[in-house]
């Protein structure tokens, strides 16, 4: 008895995966592939790849986080692809020539069957190896809790768990990461059962129209046949996440909404809201036309120093909505959501507090990751064009053409006014720091940087701030001559 329901759990596991790769990728013509690793796993495995006897010698590189110009040097990660030529000949004659539509069904349904072997037996590749890196970091825990047993004998047993728990070390900063994504594709696991069992006709749309929602390994692959690399889109889609920001602060500051008029009792309550955004929009564009702002990091202090009143507190802490964003303008949550997840769909029915949760979600992400690199003193000097590159599209630092030194500047100005200079404070004055608002303000200022930098893939906002460029460099030309004189 036992028996038989372990094999019907197994079948409709297998049928579930089968139901989603055919889902999502059945609009596309597949060539046969075989993956030599994980799409993640060289974050924490050495690049040693394995292929099959039968692909020829082409191979594709492509990088999990980004893709440069073909003139940058970077170390390509996660996914290896090995392109069989003569299978790949056959299918593309078979599809000029009209080939046979059943011959092409079965095909399509064999390669569709392997790719859902493949995600499942990669998913638990990824599971154990998830685990192994969970057991160093426990072993090093035992360590650290017996050596403060022996140094700080005060210390009670709940506050010993407590500090534990905040312990992330024994791991590399690579396998750190293959844990964030362990997590992060198990909870896109969670999410499709609760479709399935909650929306089970919408689940096939949710597939067609938002394919993010699947773990990396049932994920389609990059499309390698469009004009521009990933890191060029994701420029033009954030600049345009941007504006359409920007957009919506001035046409709440000026304009009332039609159902807004009907309400004869609100009038007061929707003309402060209105004054709100309207100072709102005024001080961004105060900081971002401040003279003497010659690089993201001196703009990322002046956001920090101008919202200081905000972001610290002091008797007591900040309430759970504060917390979570609640007092956040939906038009700057909704342009962050759209900056980390992309334009798609569903966004446009999304309800508020959904999108809420996503941003939340991503700065949760980004706190575990902050704190790991400070608290494990991790040198960014150290770090990987690729693993650098990933990092700061993260935090929405930098875009096209930017450089390693570059990067690494704009990522240490974040941790510092993100975690270094907070946990200085708190110690000494005792005050509560709402660190959620205080990376949401980081990631707005860097999307506005990256639409305005002259190497945005957007022509229309880099022709806009072309004009505030020009003087900035001028007004600094003139600062350098008069500091010599």
């Amino acid at each position: 008895m036992r028996q038989t329901r372990f094999l019907r759990l197994v079948v409709a596991a297998v049928g579930i995966s089968f139901f989603i790769v055919v889902a999502v990728h059945g609009s596309t013509l597949h060539i046969p592939l075989t993956t030599s690793k994980s799409r993640w796993s060289a974050a924490a495995a050495s690049a040693s790849s394995s292929s099959s006897p039968k692909t020829s010698a082409t191979t594709i590189l492509v990088s999990d986080t980004v893709t440069t110009n073909p003139n940058d040097s970077v170390a390509p990660s996660a996914l290896t692809v090995m392109i069989d030529d003569s299978e790949g000949e056959s299918a593309q004659k078979s599809t000029d020539s009209g080939g046979n539509p059943l011959a092409q069904l079965i095909g399509y349904a064999k390669d569709s069957f392997v790719r859902t072997i493949d995600g499942t037996k990669e998913m638990w590749t990824n599971h154990g190896r998830c685990k192994e890196i969970r057991a160093k970091q426990q072993d090093y825990r035992e360590k650290l809790k017996k050596r403060w047993e022996f140094e700080e004998k005060d210390l009670t047993p709940k506050e010993m768990k407590e500090r534990l728990a905040k312990v992330n070390g024994g791991i590399t900063y690579d396998e750190f990461v293959f844990l964030i994504k362990g997590k992060e594709d198990r909870g896109k696991l969670m999410n499709l059962g609760f479709l399935m069992w909650g929306a089970p006709r919408f689940f096939p749309y949710a597939l067609m129209f938002y394919p993010e929602i699947l773990p990396s390994p049932f994920a389609p692959l990059p499309d390698t046949s469009t004009k521009e690399t990933k890191l060029q889109k994701l420029s033009r889609e954030r600049s345009h996440a941007v504006l359409r920001t920007l957009i919506a602060i001035e046409n709440e500051a000026k304009a009332v909404p039609a159902l807004a008029k009907l309400n004869f009792f609100g009038k007061k309550g929707q003309a402060r809201r209105m004054d709100e955004m309207d100072s709102l929009g005024k001080t961004i564009g105060q900081i971002m036309t401040t003279s003497g702002i010659e690089s993201g990091a001196d703009g990322a202090k002046v956001v920090m120093n101008t919202m200081e009143n905000l972001l610290y507190k002091k008797g007591e802490d900040f309430t759970r909505a504060e917390k979570r964003l609640v007092t956040v303008p939906k038009s700057i949550a909704t342009g962050i959501m759209n900056a980390v997840s992309g334009p798609n769909l569903f966004q446009t029915i999304m309800p508020h507090f959904l999108r809420r949760g996503q941003v939340i979600n991503h700065l949760q992400k980004l706190a575990e990751i902050d704190n790991f690199l400070v608290n494990e003193n991790i040198d960014l000097n150290g770090l990987s064009t690729a693993r650098l590159l990933e990092a700061c599209s993260d935090r929405m630092i930098g875009g096209p053409g930017r450089t390693d030194e570059e990067l690494r500047q704009d990522l240490n100005v974040w941790l510092e006014l993100a975690v270094n200079q907070p946990t200085q404070r708190i110690g000494q004055t005792g005050e509560y720091f709402n660190e959620n608002l205080a990376r949401t303000a980081l990631l707005s200022f860097y999307l506005v940087c990256g639409a305005g930098d002259c190497r945005s893939t957007s022509y229309l906002p880099r022709l806009m701030y072309q004009g505030r460029q020009e003087d900035d460099m001028a007004a600094a030309e003139g600062r350098k001559k008069s500091r010599k004189r």
